[in-house]
């Protein structure tokens, strides 16, 4: 969410729609504003806990839903914070959980809880529950998805894994996969095959794959949906790939930002913290294996979107290590750059509806608090 060591060029050749010219940094400074909600938070009461964050995300009534990804697994509180209920026992029925990867509004009045396996529990509006489904997503090459959006529309963006018995190598490696455009099964576009992550690869000592994970510092493909755009993009620069529900490519989207250059100051920051991070006992070795982490052709420009209730499209530039905060760029429906606003370090924005986010963030803890605050723009 461009291109050296395999990259398919494909998707960014663009001589048809054309681009937009790189916007200067003049855009607005939005701060945060009065908080009307907050729960979680260390030494919660017993309904209030929270653990690890799977999704937020309000409700038409003004209540907020919060999936968590231990039981119970989905929480349901009154606009002004007051515990109201909890729906997902453990288990693999009907309703049931074993683990929850997020949610998100896949249909009109529908949201729908995806689950380990494929498995996607889906609710009203008003969260009667409705159906437990298995969806698999067959073009991709293990039916999973490894980054995904959804909208009312009924359509969905996903992109895959990549082929681990082909691709796989120890060390630092690119892994490709399709980005599709899907109307359930049916392929409205096929994107091609784009990268998927930037990975580290470890092996068993026969020398066979153990397993492999993103490298904390890479490039990966993210991908986003609006009532009428899709946007693609894997951050080599500060520009992003926008397509009508067709597949047919829109003027791209493009701006100014920090430097992408992987420096050796950016890799020893890194170490710092994970070193501070870790038990007093293990920081000089887990120093020493930030240290070892492969080096890289340049950071990203960013690493996650998101689609406001405005279709505006919310971009975070990627979090450097010893950056104090998160800045996300905001472009309204037509592609203009309208406003920045910073979130503070290791917070998650989970919906950005009229002139309220809703994000979490972790307490002095590690313990995550849910917010909804204004924005003053």
């Amino acid at each position: 969410m461009m291109r050296p060591h395999g990259w398919t060029p494909g998707l960014f050749l663009f001589l048809a729609a054309g681009c937009a010219e790189p916007s200067v940094d003049t855009d607005a400074e939005w701060t945060l504003g009065a908080r009307t909600f907050e729960v979680g938070g260390v030494g919660a009461e017993a309904g209030y806990t929270l653990t690890d964050l799977a999704g937020v995300t309000p409700l038409a009534n003004g209540r907020i839903l919060v999936a968590d990804r231990q039981p119970p697994f989905l929480k349901v509180f009154a606009s002004d914070g007051t515990f109201l209920r909890s729906l997902g026992t453990k288990g693999s029925g009907p309703g049931e959980y074993e683990f929850v990867y997020d949610l998100d509004w896949c249909a009109p009045d529908g949201i729908s809880v995806r689950d380990i396996g494929g498995r996607v529990h889906r609710y009203s509006g008003s969260l009667e529950f409705a159906s437990t489904e298995l969806v698999r997503f067959d073009a991709l090459e293990n039916g999973t998805p490894y980054a995904q959006d959804c909208h009312p529309n009924g359509l969905r963006v996903v992109t895959g894994w990549g082929d681990l018995s082909e691709q796989f190598a120890e060390g630092y490696y690119r892994a490709t996969a399709p980005v599709l455009l899907l109307e359930g099964q049916q392929i409205i576009h096929d994107f091609g095959s784009l990268l998927s992550s930037e990975r580290i690869g470890t092996v068993r000592s026969d020398g066979s794959p153990s397993g492999s994970g993103p490298h904390p510092l890479g490039r990966a493909t993210v991908v986003a949906l609006g009532s009428d755009r899709v946007y693609v993009g894997n951050g080599e620069a500060y520009e992003i790939e926008v397509y009508d529900l067709t597949g047919s490519p829109l003027p791209h989207l493009q701006w100014e930002g920090p430097s992408l250059a992987f420096t050796d100051d950016i890799i020893v920051r890194y170490a710092d913290e994970v070193a501070a991070e870790a038990d007093e006992g293990d920081r000089a070795r887990a120093r020493e294996r930030a240290l070892g982490l492969p080096s890289l052709d340049q950071l990203p420009a960013y690493d996650r979107f998101l689609v406001s209730d405005a279709d505006e499209l919310w971009v975070r530039q990627f979090v450097r290590p010893g950056d104090a905060d998160e800045v996300w760029i905001v472009f309204d429906s037509s592609g203009e750059r309208v406003g920045r606003l910073r979130l503070p370090r290791g917070s998650t924005l989970w919906s950005v509806r009229e002139t309220e986010v809703v994000y979490s963030v972790p307490d002095d803890f590690d313990v995550p608090m849910v917010r909804i605050e204004a924005v003053e723009r």
